[in-house]
């Protein structure tokens, strides 16, 4: 699997230069930066950590992200025919150096460096799918028509009971691969309270009928910073939509964006808020959409990333790694968890346990929602 993630994020660069080297996001680099990157970070752990062979100081000054702001990655990239025979020279030799790689390191015997390596490569690979999406939107392709009259009347949810139960949470066992991040352990039980969850994702449909109904004008249905974002950034569709009147044009680079009963994709925490409040419902913990899972009430999880009602948190016993900042900066109020992966998240990291984060306002993620209430 490593090998064929590799060769995948390699064939990024087959695109066109001009796609490659823009910035298509404002929380997004450059095509090319995330190839680099990738690569290099393979290229760190397994020679330089566990071969011991000399840093390569050029590369960590380009790929690392701490060392040059987002805005500025493209203007320091190598020219394209440069960058491809580079990456591609340092590809050949990380699939030698697996085989060079001691069978007696911790790192190799217990099959964590490989796995850990597979899941960064699949993330990026997902990340590499939100910039093709940008750059689509920005160039107005692919574009269809939507009309608030196809919107539903109808919010009515298919409840799924979620029962009272003690929810094991945090055991290496548990967590579906070899490589857990470190904000996946620390063994411990829940107690939970009974809930429901709705059965399936909001639909675009359902998201008309919000719309219909005036959900980005009702202050209401909105906390305060999630209005004044909106207010701010005259927010009025999700993201990529463009609405004129009762007609709405949607970008259809996601898989079924403009399809009425796919999830609703493109939108922020702030919105899925607001629209669980016009349902009278909410958002679900995490620890309710875990025991949901469990339970086997979910339908269609994976399609898109599911927004949760809690910020990101560490487990009781966190102890950070492979390295001391992955998960603490994060863990600052103001990240929030989404679970469940969607349809351009790679299996290194499609698991229940995976807990992915972003700020409340980021929507050029492939993030949708689905409700939750007490029992």
């Amino acid at each position: 699997m490593l090998d064929t993630l590799r060769t995948d994020m390699l064939a990024v660069l087959e695109r066109k230069h001009s796609a490659l080297y823009s910035q298509p996001h404002p929380e997004l680099s450059p095509l090319a930066w995330h190839v680099g990157h990738a690569i290099h970070v393979e290229q760190y752990w397994l020679c330089e950590r566990v071969l011991g062979e000399p840093a390569d100081a050029a590369a960590r000054a380009n790929y690392f992200p701490e060392y040059t702001p987002k805005v500025a990655r493209a203007a320091q990239l190598p020219a394209l025919h440069d960058l491809r025979a580079e990456l591609q020279h340092k590809a050949a030799r990380l699939a030698d150096a697996w085989n060079d790689a001691p069978g007696s390191h911790g790192a190799i015997s217990s099959g964590y460096l490989r796995a850990f390596i597979a899941q960064h490569y699949a993330q990026h690979l997902e990340t590499v799918a939100m910039a093709d999406h940008a750059l689509r939107i920005a160039s107005g392709a692919d574009r269809q028509v939507l009309d608030l009259s196809d919107a539903s009347t109808d919010n009515t949810v298919d409840w799924r009971k979620v029962p009272l139960q003690q929810l094991k949470l945090g055991h290496l066992a548990d967590c579906g691969t070899a490589a857990p991040y470190d904000n996946e352990l620390g063994a411990h039980t829940v107690d939970l309270e009974p809930c429901e969850i709705a059965a399936k994702p909001v639909s675009t449909r359902q998201w008309l009928g919000f719309m219909a109904a005036g959900g980005y004008t009702q202050q209401a249905l909105w906390d305060d910073d999630g209005w004044a974002w909106r207010e701010r950034n005259g927010v009025t569709a999700p993201w990529g939509w463009q609405r004129q009147a009762s007609q709405i044009t949607v970008c259809q680079a996601w898989p079924q964006s403009a399809a009425l009963d796919a999830p609703i994709v493109g939108i922020s925490r702030y919105e899925a808020q607001a629209y669980a409040r016009w349902c009278g419902a909410a958002l679900p913990h995490e620890h309710d959409w875990m025991a949901a899972s469990q339970a086997g009430v979910l339908d269609a999880a994976g399609e898109v990333w599911e927004w949760c009602s809690n910020p990101l948190f560490t487990y009781p016993g966190f102890v950070a790694f492979p390295y001391a900042r992955y998960t603490l900066p994060w863990c600052d109020g103001q990240h929030w968890v989404l679970k469940g992966g969607s349809r351009m998240t790679r299996a290194p990291i499609r698991r229940p346990h995976f807990r992915n984060f972003y700020a409340a306002q980021q929507r050029h993620i492939f993030a949708g929602v689905r409700l939750c209430r007490p029992a």
